[in-house]
């Protein structure tokens, strides 16, 4: 799994054929729950050169969010991990 952690958020990359997305996932202090509240925090943002990855930065976005409820629980779930394990 491709992802960044910083201050505020951490990002996962959602890389397959010709798309390249962006999960952006708000850091809380105390942890997501479950799934659903994962999802309703986070916010989906598709990039066009990979590499943008590396300087990503969802404030920075004119776009509005694509959403991210069409992941499965199986993609979902080792990010659900990941988000709580970097907790403020």
């Amino acid at each position: 799994m491709n992802y960044r952690v910083t201050d505020t958020h951490v990002y996962v990359l959602d890389s397959h054929d010709t798309i390249q997305d962006v999960l952006c996932f708000p850091r809380s202090k105390q942890g997501y729950k479950n799934l659903v509240e994962l999802v309703y925090d986070s916010e989906t943002h598709e990039i066009t050169n990979i590499d943008d990855f590396k300087v990503f930065d969802h404030s920075r976005v004119n776009v509005p969010s694509k959403g991210g409820f069409f992941y499965t629980e199986e993609f979902l779930n080792p990010i659900l991990k990941l988000v709580n394990e970097n907790k403020l």
